[in-house]
């Protein structure tokens, strides 16, 4: 009676190991599951940065404003009889 015992205990304890700390395990479900959120995290972020290209395309897709104001802001174009002043600020003194 007291062999069977020893199997008995010697089996569960085999099993709670498995459990606990083999592949696919507790411990490596709980670690999958934190780096799963991680992703869906960095997913949302990067959703958003698509959504704001997106409506930056739109707008340069759908008229001359946006171009227009694109090129102002980068190239520095002007109209005709526009002056164009840029202004240099100084570096803070030490």
């Amino acid at each position: 009676m007291r062999l069977v015992q020893l199997i008995l205990f010697a089996l569960i304890v085999v099993l709670q190991v498995r459990y606990w700390f083999a592949d696919n395990g507790y411990v490596d479900n709980q670690r999958l599951a934190t780096e799963i959120g991680l992703q869906q995290d960095e997913l949302r972020v990067l959703q958003v940065k698509n959504d704001l290209l997106r409506a930056r395309v739109d707008d340069l897709k759908s008229g001359n404003d946006a171009i227009e104001e694109l090129a102002r802001q980068d190239l520095g174009l002007i109209r005709p009889g526009e002056i164009f002043v840029m202004i240099h600020s100084e570096p803070a003194a030490p």
